[in-house]
């Protein structure tokens, strides 16, 4: 595989594991790609703070699109490149169709270095916030300028809300996870972060290669050359992508790399 002007990647379930880590054949990998001067570059639905958690990985990256598009972060891992807010109508309104419709929802709104989420978020959604947080009234949660929302409830899965929320104006939604939905501006998802990150990089996107393992990851797909899902994405990820490859546990990220022969045999 020559000529590649990129490697693109989401972070966990791709080259992040479950318990959080970063294997040793992924970071030789990212290392490699470094030595050759081809950059790799994070898409992700992470805030920077859980970008900076990724040492010694976070050193190896050209760039990062962080929450799922809305924020750029530089290879120093501190200096925004770009950041896209959501419009405050945008948010009142999607929260005010959300909690009419299911009036057990939690939300969460983040500020570009804070959550601000409600009771009942937390006590529904249990992966880890990066970062400071802080609980408060809805009022407070929706109040503050914000350029990514999520959205849980205790019973319904992702599917099911961005369902009943469709057509809601001035935001795109995407299922994050099987339980929550992330809420951008308009037109703002990965697909776009990466191609401001590319644009960036004066990396060409028809000859960039991009990683990843869940639907949020489909839109990403559709701006690179090739795509390659990890073997235990869901079928519609398995269905976008170009190509596959093994799990994150399985260092599928490395494995293909090593196997179409951009960084050589060292596996």
């Amino acid at each position: 595989m020559t000529g590649v002007s990129a490697v693109v990647t989401d972070l966990d379930g791709t080259v992040v594991r479950r318990d959080g880590t970063v294997s040793e054949a992924t970071l030789r990998a990212a290392a490699l790609l470094f030595e050759l001067g081809i950059p790799l570059v994070a898409a992700t639905a992470r805030t920077p703070a859980g970008l900076r958690a990724l040492e010694p990985l976070r050193p190896l990256l050209s760039l990062s699109v962080c929450c799922g598009g809305a924020i750029g972060v530089g290879p120093d891992g501190e200096t925004t490149a770009w950041r896209e807010d959501l419009p405050p109508a945008a948010i009142e309104a999607l929260a005010a169709v959300a909690l009419a419709r299911w009036p057990q929802i939690g939300v969460a709104t983040y500020d570009g270095g804070r959550w601000r989420m409600t009771e009942r978020y937390l006590a529904t959604r249990h992966t880890r916030h990066f970062g400071p947080t802080e609980v408060c009234d809805l009022d407070a949660v929706l109040a503050t300028p914000a350029c990514a929302m999520a959205l849980v409830h205790p019973r319904l899965e992702a599917v099911d809300l961005m369902a009943g929320l469709a057509g809601a104006a001035g935001v795109s939604l995407t299922r994050a996870s099987a339980q929550a939905v992330e809420v951008t501006a308009a037109g703002v998802d990965k697909a776009s972060g990466v191609r401001r990150a590319l644009l960036e990089l004066g990396a060409a996107p028809e000859r960039a290669i991009a990683f990843g393992d869940m639907p949020i990851d489909v839109a990403m797909f559709g701006v690179v050359g090739r795509s390659v899902a990890m073997a235990d994405a869901p079928p519609e990820v398995l269905a976008a992508a170009t190509d596959r490859t093994s799990s994150v546990e399985q260092d599928g990220f490395a494995a293909f790399l090593s196997r179409t022969g951009l960084i050589g045999p060292f596996l």
